[in-house]
């Protein structure tokens, strides 16, 4: 079960993780039980499925997190749609500051410490991403993912981003720098997030988190970047969902949120919670 602690600092704040997941219950677990090691335990996990079956539901069930759950339509990446709605919930909840992250990343175990630290109102922080091989990510066992076993395996890229802590903070301060939304690792108070309508839900896969992140720009919510001390460690997989002409046209979109300067989009949270 998940350990439902409030962090030791900014007591008076309740955190939420929301994790997008879509029919990989083997992924999640392992995903779940990472969050299980976090030194500062959030309050709840929400689990934001794209319309995965009971396998899915069972895994959930098993370690305590929060089901929200939508129906998939016509097999389409529906990714935006499930995390607004966990979103709803946990402003249902009461949950002030959100952490948003994939089912196929397991967080190193001080991230949500780190991003609690940085967060601020009108600043929505992101970490970095180490990526662990084919062979890793195959032969990663429950047991191996609660002693953190991942966080020292050499198969994976990007290690800079999976430094000691002492220079990963020096190097954040030294590299500080405007970062990008990015969905497997980023947090912002739920506030700034109501502000520009969450994700717009026109996209399907690709340029979604960019999009979101240009809005926040726009409504004058910026990036901090804590890449080389706040890592998510992403398991290997092949990626059947992506369609070359759904890129395209998400391309298109982002493009028109950067020219028209848009901190809203008309197809998000409010539409969801409407319907």
């Amino acid at each position: 079960m998940l350990r439902l602690l409030q962090p030791a600092s900014k007591e008076h704040t309740r955190y939420g993780v929301i994790v997008a997941t879509f029919e990989q219950p083997a992924w999640l677990d392992l995903c779940l039980r990472a969050w299980n090691r976090q030194v500062a335990s959030p309050s709840q996990i929400l689990v934001a499925d794209d319309g995965s079956g009971p396998e899915t539901a069972t895994v959930i069930a098993r370690q305590g997190a929060v089901h929200v759950r939508r129906e998939r339509r016509d097999n389409r990446f529906g990714k935006c749609a499930a995390v607004n709605r966990a979103v709803e919930r946990a402003r249902e909840l009461g949950f002030e500051y959100l952490l948003f992250t994939d089912g196929d990343c397991l967080p190193a175990r001080d991230l949500l410490q780190r991003h609690l630290a940085e967060g601020r109102p009108g600043r929505f922080v992101a970490g970095g991403v180490v990526r662990l091989s084919r062979e890793a990510s195959r032969s990663l066992r429950p047991e191996d993912v609660d002693r953190g076993a991942y966080e020292r395996d050499p198969r994976c890229d990007k290690r800079r981003y999976a430094l000691p802590r002492l220079a990963g903070h020096l190097l954040d301060a030294v590299c500080s720098r405007s970062t990008p939304w990015k969905g497997g690792n980023s947090s912002a108070f739920l506030a700034d997030l109501l502000k520009v309508n969450g994700y717009d839900e026109r996209f399907g896969w690709g340029s979604e988190d960019k999009e979101l992140g240009v809005r926040l720009g726009h409504a004058g919510v910026r990036g901090f970047s804590i890449r080389y001390s706040a890592p998510v460690f992403h398991l290997w997989h092949e990626r059947p969902y992506v369609r070359i002409e759904e890129v395209a046209k998400n391309r298109v979109l982002l493009a028109e949120t950067r020219r028209s300067r848009s901190s809203w989009t008309p197809v998000g949270l409010q539409r969801a919670s409407e319907g």
